[in-house]
């Protein structure tokens, strides 16, 4: 094939021939040749047809929408699986290519999802990521802010983000659940806060099973440091936590919440004033984070490498287990490990709803229902139809430990 076939439109051939010599000899990078394809006036599609018939395809971007530039603080954690696409799309700066130019970005890092509510009610932040629970208790705080539920960037059927229980090293090998729930009865639990996807998961276990149980609050860290010292029985924790307790050889999973049908789900929460004020930024954030959904997919390793560089105390290897390992099938560990849904399909409204009725028993929320348009459908909907993209994005499936090559 002539490597000039889709690039015969141009009349200036000399400063196309130089660009093509300065990309075969890799002088510059797929993404630098296509920013100076550009600029010499070559179209998105031109470039594309070009890159594939050499067998190097890119992802070619549109120009940034026009509009006015917005300047925006992300809240996120990546200390939880559910954040890493904005991890993705912090590292990969898949942000510009969708945001108006001359847009602003800064990133505020949490360990826990409650503190990104806090700051988006104050307009410290504008997006977050966050958990389930916290971000439909944000959705309620419309005497303090509006804010929108605008994209499920993860979801777990099988219960395997936050929904996991772990036991020190030396407690008995359980047989099965039964087993499990039978050693664990008049036992010290801790879990994550109140009202927490922890709290929801040993609410779950503790009814399933008819047991009782001395339940902590504590947060991540100290649960951690709790199992390790013993001064609890059992904890539920959640990835990539759970990889690095059992890699550290601190304790081991005895149960994730495929057991007693138990959900996780990560949402990205947005100000409405945001939205109303900068909504071409808004959509555009939506378009990123799509891209970084997928780039999890097709790229673990570069992904952990990332999450790696934002959680200097955990192991690529730990990283990787925590989304992409199997758990075991003793422990009710499923092929699926996660799903990125993007949109709120019929499962992700259900769970929403299912999740609204148990924060309500817990009286952390005192409302009836969920406030009109508190699942914000608009943004999602319009960039999936100019994306081109089908959802859900796609299934993790759990690998063995073998599978891991970093």
């Amino acid at each position: 094939m002539n490597k000039y076939e889709h690039l015969d439109q141009f009349r200036e051939k000399d400063e196309v021939d130089a660009l093509i010599g300065d990309f075969f000899k890799s002088k510059i990078t797929k993404r630098e040749f296509i920013s100076k394809a550009m600029v010499i006036g070559l179209s998105l599609s031109s470039i594309g047809a070009f890159l594939a018939s050499v067998g190097a395809p890119e992802k070619v971007y549109a120009a940034p929408p026009s509009g006015k530039p917005a300047d925006i603080t992300v809240g996120f954690f990546p200390s939880w699986i559910g954040g890493w696409s904005g991890v993705v799309v912090k590292h990969k700066k898949f942000w510009q290519n969708y945001i108006p130019k001359g847009s602003k970005v800064s990133w505020d890092v949490q360990v826990v999802g409650p503190p990104i509510v806090t700051n988006l009610l104050a307009d410290k932040n504008q997006i977050g990521y966050m958990g389930d629970t916290p971000a439909i208790v944000s959705s309620t705080k419309r005497d303090i802010a509006d804010l929108r539920m605008v994209s499920c960037n993860l979801f777990s059927r099988t219960g395997q983000m936050c929904a996991i229980m772990m036991v020190h090293k030396s407690a008995p090998k359980f047989k099965g659940f039964k087993d499990f729930i039978k050693w664990l009865d008049g036992k010290k639990i801790a879990a994550s806060g109140k009202g927490s996807c922890g709290d929801r998961l040993v609410t779950a276990l503790l009814k399933k099973g008819h047991i009782t149980a001395n339940v902590q609050f504590l947060s991540p860290t100290i649960v951690k440091t709790a199992l390790m010292s013993k001064k609890v029985d059992a904890v539920q924790a959640f990835q990539p936590h759970v990889a690095q307790i059992e890699d550290k050889g601190i304790g081991r999973v005895a149960v994730t919440g495929s057991v007693f049908d138990s959900m996780d789900a990560d949402f990205i929460v947005m100000r409405k004033d945001f939205i109303d004020a900068n909504y071409e930024a808004a959509k555009g954030w939506v378009k990123a984070d799509i891209e970084g959904g997928k780039f999890i997919m097709s790229n673990p390793y570069e992904t952990v490498k990332f999450v790696g560089a934002e959680l200097p105390g955990f192991s690529t290897k730990s990283l990787w287990k925590a989304i992409y390992g199997a758990y075991d099938p003793k422990v009710g560990g499923q092929e699926e490990n996660c799903i990125i849904p993007t949109g709120f399909d019929k499962g992700v409204r259900d769970f929403i709803d299912f999740n609204f009725s148990f924060l309500k028993d817990k009286k952390t929320i005192i409302i009836d229902k969920l406030p009109d348009g508190a699942i914000y459908t608009k943004l999602v909907d319009e960039a999936v139809k100019e994306m081109g993209v089908k959802l859900p994005l796609g299934i993790i499936k759990g690998k063995p430990d073998s599978a891991y090559k970093g």
